[in-house]
């Protein structure tokens, strides 16, 4: 089986609903600004991708070319029927969805580009949703020291809207939080000092504030 065609007349979502139950390699000539793309499907799944006949490995990364084939895959298109490389497996549906929705967040609740987050203190004990464990595996890790979403821009060469979409459903799913709030919360957190505990004696007492 080979299909062919072009973006012009033909959206990327649509193609993929095309194939949903094939498999085989979807190779796009200069879909991503004259980049070539390939994805790997085996019947809905998307096993493996690679641009300019480089491998995307990283979970951000894959989410991120996804996202930017869905807002505006260009040129020549085709499909061959086949074996496939085996690298992850992800559902194509499931991936289309979350770019679609990413790209609805208005601009304006997307975290800033330089706000740096960090992995909250009861992450570990958070039931973590299945679209984010992947990515929250492979960015945790940076995360625990603090991290923008200009940093993972360029720490993983994804695009920048990408990275604050990701920062928007980590802090969303109550994963992280702003550096300044976290450690806010830590001092709240801690016992009264016996300076502390004097002030709030003398306020109880005059009914004043201290400063």
């Amino acid at each position: 089986m080979a299909i062919y065609g072009d973006f012009e007349y033909h959206a990327f979502n649509d193609i993929i609903k095309v194939l949903q139950r094939h498999s085989g390699v979807l190779f796009m000539r200069t879909a991503l600004a004259g980049r070539s793309v390939e994805l790997h499907l085996r019947q809905g799944t998307l096993q493996a991708v690679f641009v300019d006949g480089f491998p995307v490995n990283e979970p951000l990364r894959v989410r991120d070319t996804v996202r930017q084939l869905v807002s505006g895959a260009r040129g020549e298109y085709s499909f061959e029927a086949g074996p496939t490389e085996y690298q992850f497996a992800l559902p194509m549906n499931e991936l289309i969805r979350e770019a679609l929705s990413g790209s609805a967040i208005p601009d304006q609740q997307l975290p800033h580009q330089d706000t740096r987050f960090e992995v909250v203190a009861s992450a570990q004990s958070m039931p973590l949703p299945e679209s984010l464990r992947a990515s929250w595996a492979s960015l945790s890790p940076l995360l625990r020291g603090g991290a923008s979403a200009s940093d993972l821009a360029s720490q993983l060469r994804v695009s920048l809207p990408e990275a604050r979409a990701e920062l928007y459903r980590f802090r969303a799913a109550g994963l992280i939080a702003p550096q300044r709030a976290a450690a806010q919360a830590q001092v709240s957190a801690q016992p009264a000092g016996p300076v502390r505990r004097l002030l709030s004696a003398l306020r109880r007492l005059t009914g004043g504030s201290a400063a």
